[in-house]
């Protein structure tokens, strides 16, 4: 995710609080704006198996910022697919983890029924109190029967499948304090559990990590083991200039983690998820997102990926796609490429 949004993370604030002024929440009740505008139809049509693999190609989509006061569909998500002459095929969002509250919210619901599939952040932390509940409290059951259960009978009556992970990047600075990366991965499997003898089968359990290989070690011990997990997830991005680093194209980005899991026992069968990605904006952004597309096509491991077009710390760090007409144009260009729509020569639908 992006740079601040660590840093605020690490602070108790950023994107997991800043869900308590409502900037990326799930709670939101607004009901989802009817569309009188022709949706873009273009979008990947190969066939997927139970846990939303397509046979070909890649499920394009993202994330975007929105707030409680706008509806989150027209002016967040359905700008992109109209400038992108494509309908997203998978929708992001982030929760929390408080009693009372479950997913999908209305809006989401909406994008599910119309085609998209809904692929949620379940993080542990309250974004209105910022209480942040403990790995060895979720194991131990204290959270079945407010949080966990509660959100299973939500999910076993949306009609859809939907991919859900578990207080992402596990491995970052932000979650620390929560326990250990064995802790995590015990955490995981319960929430897992208690799911699976509740009767939800509708869910695609995502694992994600940042990717950063400089964690490896803790990201192979918080590792919950392939029966638990369905999709890989990480979250590469060329922060450049945000961290004073030099800039790497997509393909430089991507490779390192994609290449390690290959050699990790119980991941490298599974498919791979960009949960987050995104650029710094320069000169060559425009570059670095029609990059993308072509750069798909060499790891063909990679089944989905979600664009992180937020905020950072100020105009050199965003990740915004609307900060810059070439992103936006490359981004655009990389989604309707004939690899990523499933549509190159010789391929089974």
């Amino acid at each position: 995710m992006s740079l601040s949004v660590v840093r605020r993370l690490a602070a108790g604030v950023g994107s997991l609080a800043l869900l308590a002024s409502g900037v990326l929440a799930d709670r939101s009740t607004a009901a989802p704006v009817r569309q009188h505008h022709r949706h873009p139809v273009a979008h990947n049509t190969c066939h997927r198996n139970q846990i939303a693999v397509p046979r070909c190609g890649v499920l394009w989509g993202m994330f975007r910022m929105s707030t409680p006061d706008t509806p989150y569909w027209k002016p967040h998500l359905g700008k992109f697919e109209r400038a992108g002459h494509r309908r997203f095929d998978i929708v992001k969002n982030y929760t929390d983890w408080a009693p009372g509250d479950t997913f999908p919210n209305p809006a989401f619901t909406h994008l599910g029924n119309h085609h998209r599939l809904v692929y949620m952040s379940w993080n542990l932390i309250n974004y209105k109190t910022h209480q942040r509940p403990s790995y060895a409290s979720v194991i131990r059951g204290a959270w079945d029967k407010s949080v966990i259960r509660p959100e299973a009978r939500r999910l076993k009556h949306y009609h859809h499948r939907i991919v859900v992970d578990i207080d992402h990047e596990f491995d970052s600075e932000a979650q620390a304090g929560k326990g250990t990366p064995e802790q995590y991965a015990a955490m995981y499997r319960h929430v897992v559990r208690v799911m699976r003898r509740a009767g939800v089968h509708n869910v695609i359990w995502s694992w994600v990590s940042t990717g950063y290989l400089g964690n490896e070690a803790k990201i192979r011990r918080g590792y919950p083991g392939r029966r638990f997990v369905d999709w890989i997830g990480y979250d590469p991005y060329n922060f450049a200039q945000c961290q004073h680093a030099p800039w790497r194209g997509p393909a430089a980005t991507f490779r390192p983690f994609y290449r390690w899991t290959a050699h990790q026992r119980g991941m490298r069968h599974k498919p791979l998820i960009l949960a987050e990605y995104g650029s710094a904006q320069g000169p060559k952004v425009g570059r670095w997102y029609a990059g993308v597309g072509p750069t798909l096509r060499q790891l063909p491991r990679i089944k989905a990926a979600l664009q992180f077009s937020a905020t950072s710390s100020g105009p050199k760090c965003t990740l915004t796609l609307g900060a810059s007409r070439a992103a936006l144009d490359g981004f655009s260009r990389s989604g309707r490429s004939s690899y990523v729509l499933g549509r190159s020569a010789g391929v089974r639908r």
